[in-house]
């Protein structure tokens, strides 16, 4: 009896395993669609599509990047994790997302989604965030900008591309870190948020490789500083924040995810395609040649990063959330 529970076990885990074997051989047999959670033309998207024209020739199969915008990434989140888990709807991952649940937590309120509604399929960058101002701006150093500042808290104006993104986050951050005090000015995107800097609008903004340093190149942006841990490649002559003494680091990590219970073997392909994305020489020039850099994570190495992430975001959070009006 007990030989004959353990060969129907035993044909139950090789049906397992031919299932899963098939899935993954299988699959795609159709197009993907890739969710993008925040506009057209900013450095989420430009990167997402990027991913998609490498990964869908390796996949066999169409990636169609479909911008599902509002609630600063919220609508699109929720789209993605409420997906049928069958590998064909994915979902641009980003610290946006990690920014507008942690903020949600901190004000008392349950997020529609959190992190572990996804399965973390990779993430492809990790760029820092270069504090930046219009080239007529009476800043020559990171210490005149802090200079100032401090001599007038609260009144230097930053925009962002919306409340606690990943644009309004770092200036928090770097705020904290300095010990002073600037006036949100938010906007409906990044690309908004880089007019207004260009056009003089407000005095200072923090934005991200892709979109900024084409600016730079064109002498309409200055980058004063870069918000992490090492300089950047592309502009190695600007100093990072730590260098001058200010404790601040904020990266816009972007990568994909998948619904939870999307099966392992489709996870599995989709992880190994996206670790060829990040090593293909055309897709490192795609990201590179803006100025930006490749930076991979798998699946495993994604979740620890974003548990930690989590955690720092919550924090400052905390913070705001305690300093914003009450009504």
């Amino acid at each position: 009896m007990k030989t004959g529970i353990k060969l129907v076990a035993l044909v139950g885990v090789l049906s397992l395993l031919m299932v899963g074997a098939s899935l993954a051989a299988d699959y795609p047999t159709k197009p993907i669609t890739l969710i993008n959670p925040m506009p057209p033309g900013g450095t989420l998207d430009l990167q997402a599509r990027a991913f998609a024209t490498i990964a869908e020739k390796m996949l066999g199969q169409p990636i169609v990047v479909v911008n599902k915008v509002g609630a600063t990434g919220m609508v699109g989140g929720l789209a993605g994790a409420q997906a049928t888990p069958d590998g064909y709807t994915l979902t641009v991952g980003s610290v946006n997302l990690t920014n507008a649940v942690e903020w949600e937590i901190a004000n008392g309120r349950k997020p529609p989604f959190t992190r572990h509604d996804f399965i973390g399929i990779g993430s492809f960058t990790m760029s820092p965030t270069l504090l930046i101002v219009h080239p007529d701006a009476p800043y020559k150093s990171l210490a005149d900008f802090i200079s100032d500042a401090k001599a007038k808290p609260g009144q230097l104006a930053f925009c962002s591309g919306g409340l606690y993104g990943m644009s309004h986050l770092p200036v928090e951050i770097l705020g904290h870190g300095a010990g002073v005090k600037f006036r949100h000015v938010p906007y409906s995107g990044g690309g908004p948020c880089l007019a207004a800097v260009v056009g003089k609008h407000v005095d200072f903004g923090a934005q991200y490789p892709p979109t900024t340093l084409p600016l730079v190149r064109g002498n309409k942006l200055k980058v004063l500083a870069v918000i992490g841990g090492k300089r950047l490649k592309s502009i190695p002559n600007i100093p990072t924040v730590k260098e001058l003494g200010i404790d601040a680091e904020y990266y816009g990590w972007v990568g994909i995810l998948a619904p939870l219970k999307t099966p392992k073997p489709i996870v599995d392909k989709l992880r190994e395609v996206t670790r060829k994305v990040a090593e293909d020489k055309k897709f490192i020039d795609m990201i590179e040649e803006p100025g930006d850099e490749v930076y991979f994570l798998n699946g495993d190495e994604l979740a620890k990063y974003l548990d930690v992430e989590s955690a720092k975001i919550a924090k400052v959070d905390a913070e705001l959330a305690k300093e914003a009006p009450k009504k």
